[in-house]
């Protein structure tokens, strides 16, 4: 199916990847199921990068460790008013390639991001195996029993971050490679 075609198209359900359906993305935070607001790609290219972090990164994760929850994908601008705390539309990459008012992408990173958790995985396994396998751009490492975000565009950058709760507040901390991949990293 051609980019432009996947823009128009009506239905989300159309499988983007092995495991996942555009829906799947569009429909899965917890935020859209109570209130079932407009939460549709607009630019054909956000429908692009779904499905390249769905089958470079998320369908991987499922060969390797079984079925995942996907717990965060798609925010479009209508569905993050909705949204109370600990949202970064600038830098999350969730709204993809879609654009703001002023006809500038929301997040200038680009790609797409989604959250997710592996029910019977710590997510510390599954983000070891994310940063020592696959392409990534952004992985945000909550704790073990938390889901993870990862997030893929055409120039990613591997970075990797421990987000850290002080005074109430997240605070993303930049590893390394190296430090996040040791038995014991200390964190």
């Amino acid at each position: 199916m051609r980019i432009e075609e996947l823009a128009c198209n009506k239905m989300n359900n159309d499988n983007c990847s092995k495991y996942f359906t555009f829906s799947d993305f569009v429909e899965c935070s917890d935020t859209y199921k109570r209130v079932l607001c407009e939460n549709k790609p607009k630019q054909p290219e956000t429908y692009l990068a779904i499905k390249e972090l769905a089958c470079n990164v998320l369908d991987k994760v499922q060969d390797e460790f079984g079925s995942l929850k996907l717990t965060y994908g798609f925010c479009s601008s209508t569905l993050d008013k909705y949204i109370k705390k600990n949202n970064y539309p600038k830098l999350d990459q969730h709204a993809g390639h879609e654009l703001n008012s002023k006809g500038q992408p929301i997040c200038e990173r680009l790609g797409f991001a989604a959250d997710f958790i592996v029910p019977s995985f710590s997510s510390l396994d599954v983000a070891r195996y994310i940063v020592s396998s696959l392409k990534f751009d952004r992985l945000y490492y909550y704790g073990c029993e938390r889901p993870l975000h990862v997030s893929l565009n055409k120039n990613p950058i591997s970075q990797i971050y421990l987000m850290k709760t002080y005074d109430n507040r997240r605070v993303p901390l930049k590893i390394s490679e190296e430090r996040f991949l040791e038995k014991d990293p200390g964190f």
